[in-house]
């Protein structure tokens, strides 16, 4: 698939952002940017979704013969502190990151049974955690917020499977007929 022009030059600016926040992240600290440390933003850049240190070291190692999985150990702290990556779905195992540079904040929710991620802002929880923190006398720097549940999909199979484990047939797709008490549009179920 054959990229735009313009894709290659936002993440052209993007990566030439994040290598510049790391440098004055370094620098500050009386640390260098290395080759290595470099490769390792180009691939923490290069993931689009919610990644594990495993499937990062694979990048990484890949990409530059010189890095080694203890460069991406070492290094992944850094990038959290200096605000390029994030630590996310740490009920997840394993645990898994994200982009956060150049990124608007956001929460998750977390199907604990297919691992399904989906994101989600919200301005009323964001309210709210400012409100508990304030109450506590915190004033809040960051946050993970993850809700843990089961999708809509894995609790129809569950149903399903539950219906064929007590030898029922599956429900088929259509118009459910009216159960005794139901109320349905016309009116109440008969009995």
């Amino acid at each position: 698939m054959r990229r735009s022009r313009n894709n290659d030059d936002r993440e052209a600016t993007a990566t030439g952002g994040a290598a510049e926040r790391l440098k004055a992240f370094l620098r500050a600290r009386g640390l260098r940017m290395t080759g290595e440390r470099e490769a390792l933003v180009r691939a923490a850049l290069g993931r689009r979704r919610h990644f594990t240190l495993e499937e990062l070291v694979e990048e990484v190692v890949q990409n530059d013969t010189r890095a080694s999985r203890a460069t991406v150990y070492r290094g992944l702290p850094i990038l959290i502190e200096a605000g390029i990556l994030q630590p996310v779905l740490v009920s997840d195992e394993p645990r898994r990151f994200e982009l956060a540079f150049g990124r608007r904040h956001h929460d998750h929710l977390l199907c604990r049974r297919c691992g399904r991620v989906v994101e989600f802002r919200s301005s009323a929880i964001e309210e709210q955690q400012l409100k508990v923190a304030a109450r506590h006398g915190f004033r809040l720097t960051s946050h993970l917020h993850e809700l843990v549940g089961d999708c809509a999909a894995c609790r129809r199979a569950g149903r399903a499977r539950a219906a064929e484990a007590a030898g029922r047939p599956k429900a088929k797709r259509g118009p459910r007929s009216p159960s005794p008490g139901r109320a349905t549009k016309q009116g109440r179920g008969s009995t």
